[in-house]
């Protein structure tokens, strides 16, 4: 997962994003809501005041409670959610904790959160499933790289071309990569001039005249390129399918 791209794409704080994937696994819903309240009884006991609230023992209870109805936050987001209150991140400026409990008021503020949260995991989520689908198209290119080469003997053993017009170009790379393509001294040189010749007999073909000045004019660098073309088809032609 990259982090830093995450957070840029969001425009937030890296160390934010950090502690909604960090807690992602430990929602309350997932950790048990029970067993949560003496950590959020802590971490409120600490938290509130920071915001000039003195609760009483009574009132940390209820609030404890209260927060822990918020099964959809983990308790470590807590205090994240009022940092972020605190910096006028949530979207809600016009609500103030009033140096007092206020449920409502904390209310908005975890439920604020949860929003923002929200595109937090859209996020991560739209890039771990672009990496799962990179990841299967690599998979598949794999398995029909490694099909095509299971098959290409029988490909070459079956091949009814009359020329070496016939052969499909991707098949020097796959004869190049099997090892069967080893030119003769000066083979190679003498394949490729005879590929230049062909090549330059080759016409542009367009009914546009603007697209034939344009062709003409990159004469040399469409003569180059069928060249390519041609000379990779009589290597697998003549020595790999051993035809003349």
């Amino acid at each position: 997962m990259n982090l830093p791209a995450i957070a840029n794409t969001l425009e937030e704080k890296i160390q934010d994003v950090q502690v909604v994937i960090d807690n992602r696994e430990k929602r309350l819903f997932k950790t048990g809501v029970v067993e949560s309240l003496p950590k959020i009884n802590d971490v409120v006991k600490h938290l509130l005041p920071l915001y000039g609230i003195e609760a009483k023992p009574e009132h940390l209870v209820e609030l404890t409670e209260f927060i822990s109805t918020y099964k959809l936050i983990a308790v470590e987001e807590i205090k994240l959610a009022f940092e972020k209150f605190a910096r006028q991140e949530l979207n809600i400026y016009e609500h103030k904790l009033y140096g007092k409990v206020d449920l409502a008021a904390i209310g908005r503020i975890l439920t604020a959160y949860i929003n923002w949260r929200q595109k937090v995991y859209y996020t991560i989520d739209s890039e771990d499933e672009k990496k799962r689908l990179k990841m299967e198209e690599e998979q598949r290119k794999i398995q029909a790289k490694k099909k095509f080469y299971e098959e290409f003997p029988e490909m070459l053993t079956g091949f009814k071309g009359e020329s070496y017009k016939d052969v499909p170009v991707y098949w020097y790379d796959a004869a190049m990569e099997a090892g069967l393509i080893q030119y003769a001294e000066g083979e190679k040189k003498a394949i490729w001039e005879e590929a230049l010749e062909i090549a330059s007999k080759i016409k542009p073909e367009t009914d546009n005249y603007f697209d034939l000045k344009s062709k003409l004019k990159n004469a040399a660098q469409l003569q180059e390129t069928n060249a390519k073309t041609i000379a990779r088809k009589i290597a697998v032609y003549r020595i790999v399918l051993n035809r003349k």
